[in-house]
């Protein structure tokens, strides 16, 4: 009897594989080097579309946890609504083109920023020196240059009253106040109106805009 072995490099791999094959350790949940579990796991395509579909799932995650919920408030407290905001605080002077100098006739429309504040708007002053004649009073208001779009473009129909100024001269202070029983929030960039501008006074030291006086209270929604 030959007890010749066959030990060529192609003799020993098919052992080799034979042995790794056979291992009963390489069944189910432990694949082995042949076996159709791990091929599926070396397989590259099968990785990326794992790592697209992780990466839907967590852009999805993300959008829908920083959309807030309906009915929330957005950063800042404010609503897209603002018809139930309510005054609130001490009356402030939000904005005054006035100045102590010498003043002349004719003026252009002075404008102001609430700085991403919400108001209020209280009550509104322009002023008509007109030579010390005055001016029979007429409407003042404000327009809304920039701002959230829930908000009133046009606040210029409030029917002025006048008070007298200097030396008794009558009609000089056109003036009119809001009732906060229906608020008249502010929040965006306004323009003082008046309408009657050429007697509207301004000087140099306005640039020429027409002398006006914004009071307000602080508007805030509820809950604050």
């Amino acid at each position: 009897m030959s007890n010749t072995q066959d030990r060529s490099p192609q003799s020993i791999d098919r052992i080799a594989t034979d042995i790794v094959n056979n291992d009963p350790s390489n069944g189910k949940g432990r694949p082995g080097k042949n076996s159709s579990t791990g091929r599926f796991l070396k397989n590259p395509v099968i990785w990326v579309i794992a790592l697209v579909i992780v990466g839907i799932v967590l852009a999805v995650t993300l959008k829908s946890g920083s959309s807030p919920a309906s009915g929330t408030k957005p950063p800042g407290g404010k609503t897209s609504n603002f018809s139930d905001y309510v005054c609130h605080g001490t009356q402030i002077t939000l904005f005054s083109s006035v100045n102590a100098e010498a003043v002349s006739n004719g003026a252009t429309e002075p404008t102001f920023s609430t700085h991403g504040k919400a108001y209020c708007l209280m009550y509104i002053q322009t002023y008509h020196w007109n030579d010390g004649h005055g001016s029979p009073p007429g409407t003042v208001g404000l327009v809304r240059v920039s701002g959230p779009a829930a908000l009133a473009k046009n606040i210029s129909s409030l029917r002025a009253k006048a008070s007298a100024g200097s030396n008794g001269a009558a009609n000089i202070n056109w003036y009119a106040s809001v009732s906060i029983s229906k608020p008249v929030v502010l929040d965006g960039e306004y323009a003082c109106t008046d309408s009657d501008p050429s007697t509207w006074s301004s000087n140099k030291a306005s640039a020429g805009a027409g002398f006006c006086l914004v009071y307000a209270d602080l508007a805030i929604p509820p809950g604050s």
